[in-house]
């Protein structure tokens, strides 16, 4: 039988689904609860992924790289949540249409440019594929309920808040065993 101090360290453990919105949405919440960090990725976010979807005009391919990513992303848009995953997805596929204006216009030297001084620190690489696909969308799900009150479904944040403070009982719990 495993004591009860191990509980929360297994439950930190286990990962989140990819596109379990609740957990993810509750995680990020947890993680982005200042100001200015909750700030700091809303206004960056998104425009490292369009530097993304520029760099990727140049790679040398048949097929468009970077409207296959974009559409990639739309998709786990929509299969998480249709109403804001249908405007994630609409603003991916804008971001593609601009990027391959820009591309056009202003050619590789200067597109790199871009890309290299929007991408200067990441996140862990454990937390890769939930922080590039999800993340976006989560910084666009947080602004439509601070701004509209949107909910995906009926008790949705009503449960991410309750698995938040759960995330921040179990970070507790955590902390505590690492000083005893």
């Amino acid at each position: 039988m495993a004591s009860a101090s191990s509980a929360p360290a297994a439950k930190a453990k286990r990962r989140r689904g990819v596109l379990n919105l609740e957990a993810q949405f509750a995680f990020f919440r947890s993680q982005h609860r200042h100001p200015v960090n909750a700030a700091a990725h809303a206004l960056l976010t998104w425009p490292i992924l369009f530097t993304n979807l520029l760099a990727l005009q140049f790679l040398p391919s048949p097929l468009d790289p970077a409207l296959a990513l974009a559409l990639a992303y739309a998709a786990a848009y929509l299969a998480v949540d249709r109403r804001a995953g249908a405007l994630a997805g609409a603003l991916f596929l804008a971001g593609w249409a601009a990027s391959r204006a820009i591309a056009a216009r202003v050619g590789f030297g200067v597109a790199w440019r871009w890309v290299v001084a929007t991408q200067k620190r990441g996140p862990a690489v454990s937390d890769l594929p939930e922080v590039f696909l999800m993340e976006p969308f989560l910084i666009l799900l947080q602004i439509l309920n601070k701004q509209f009150g949107y909910e995906p479904y009926p008790g949705f944040m009503k449960n991410v808040d309750k698995m938040e403070a759960d995330l921040r009982e179990e970070s507790r719990g955590l902390k505590q065993s690492k000083v005893a």
